[in-house]
């Protein structure tokens, strides 16, 4: 799309008094996924140096741990005012990746440091993620995020090109510790980005002195409610089976992925440069799909369209690896899926709690990004070796099939999304 066909579609979908905190959100994204995406292409050649027989267990504890952070997760966002989950949370990722840094450039050989390394960025960037969006939703009106969640994912698209372009430039001159603490400083002036968004937009969406209101509330609530209402609401478990189905597919490529890479590089340096090229990749489509797709699609054609494009396109691009199961083409699908995954995707997953309680957003949604989100890995990993046997024409057949599944489930979320929107006063 050209920069004139941008700037309409901009003018178009961006109401008057909206820019200023579209912008600061935009940019806060950017900075978030710049410095995740530096960490990320990392991680994947720490994976390979553990190796590639430990990636299903590293999945694993990767579970334990999220089952050991977000009940001390909800503990302090039911306590803390919202204008300081940005600083907090973000804060303490910030100082786990310097010392980590600092271990890791001491001991470069280190396996234990290698697999912490991993279990922290899989556990953590969704936390880093699932904050940034549950302040999103909660401040954006469900009818401004149909419109403008695009733009903000557009930002982080944009900000995981430039991570991945820094490391494939930089890392093998600059080596992994420096490359960390690079990542480390764009996520901390995301803080300050993000708070200016959450404020910005509290004011836009209630006036001034009822955004600062809501800003000094904590988000309350108490953990066994948060439970009880994502095992008793149909809308959340059709949410979370959604987000389960992506994660079996992400799972099962991931495992046929490292094989091939395994076998065609050799080195930690060329198997990150090329995980960064992928990384580079995905975000370019994914930027082209949220600048150019998802905004349109979801306030023109409604949530159900926009949700229901994304397993429309994963069964077609699913059903080509199986015709052609070679290794060019299981890279191009999954630079595919992964830029539909996050170019439409996770948008249209987000505006899904624009319609909820603030209890819900936050707590809730933090259950089902990422206790659940890390539940669909360890899923995965036990059933991948089920139909590793088929080879990779099987496997993608097989994933055709849950993209078939989540097809059904995503029409039937986006009918109940337009139903409660319509009855929902506006706010």
């Amino acid at each position: 799309m050209t920069p004139r066909g941008l700037w309409g579609r901009w003018r178009a979908l961006v109401e008057p008094g909206e820019t200023p905190a579209l912008l600061a959100a935009a940019a806060a994204y950017f900075l978030l996924l710049a410095g995740y995406y530096m960490l990320r292409s990392l991680r994947e050649a720490f994976a390979l140096e553990v190796g590639r027989d430990f990636i299903a267990t590293l999945f694993y504890i990767t579970f334990v741990v999220m089952l050991v952070i977000l009940p001390v997760y909800w503990f302090v966002v039911a306590r803390l005012p919202r204008r300081w989950l940005f600083p907090v949370i973000y804060s303490v990722v910030v100082v786990l990746f310097c010392v980590l840094a600092v271990g890791l450039g001491a001991e470069p050989g280190n396996r234990v440091l290698a697999a912490t390394y991993f279990v922290a960025v899989t556990s953590l960037n969704l936390f880093i993620v699932s904050v940034f969006w549950s302040v999103m939703v909660d401040a954006w009106r469900s009818q401004s995020a149909k419109r403008l969640f695009g733009f903000i994912a557009a930002g982080g698209s944009a900000g995981a090109i430039a991570g991945p372009l820094f490391n494939a430039l930089f890392v093998e001159r600059l080596g992994p510790s420096p490359t960390i603490f690079v990542a480390c400083a764009l996520i901390a002036l995301a803080i300050v980005l993000g708070r200016r968004a959450q404020r910005l937009e509290y004011g836009v969406a209630g006036g001034a002195e009822q955004g600062r209101d809501r800003l000094a509330l904590p988000v309350g609530g108490r953990a066994i409610d948060d439970l009880r209402r994502l095992f008793t609401s149909p809308y959340l478990l059709a949410i979370a089976a959604l987000i389960i189905g992506g994660q079996v597919l992400g799972g099962f490529m991931y495992q046929e992925q490292a094989k091939y890479v395994e076998s065609a590089y050799q080195t930690l340096a060329e198997r990150a440069a090329l995980f960064a090229r992928i990384d580079l990749a995905v975000s370019l489509l994914a930027l082209v799909f949220q600048a150019g797709v998802v905004g349109l699609v979801a306030s023109r054609g409604g949530l159900r369209a926009a949700l229901g494009l994304v397993p429309t396109l994963l069964i077609a691009s699913l059903v080509l690896l199986a015709l052609v199961p070679v290794g060019l083409v299981l890279i191009v699908t999954q630079v595919f899926r992964r830029a539909v995954d996050y170019g439409l995707f996770k948008p249209t997953r987000e505006m899904l709690f624009t319609i909820l309680n603030p209890e819900s957003k936050f707590k809730s949604k933090s259950l089902i990004d990422t206790l659940l989100q890390r539940g669909g890995d360890s899923l995965s990993q036990i059933a991948y070796p089920l139909v590793a046997g088929f080879g990779l024409a099987g496997v993608a057949w097989v994933l055709a099939g849950v993209s078939a599944l989540m097809l059904a489930i995503a029409v039937w979320l986006g009918t109940v999304f337009g139903a409660r929107e319509s009855a929902a006063p506006p706010r």
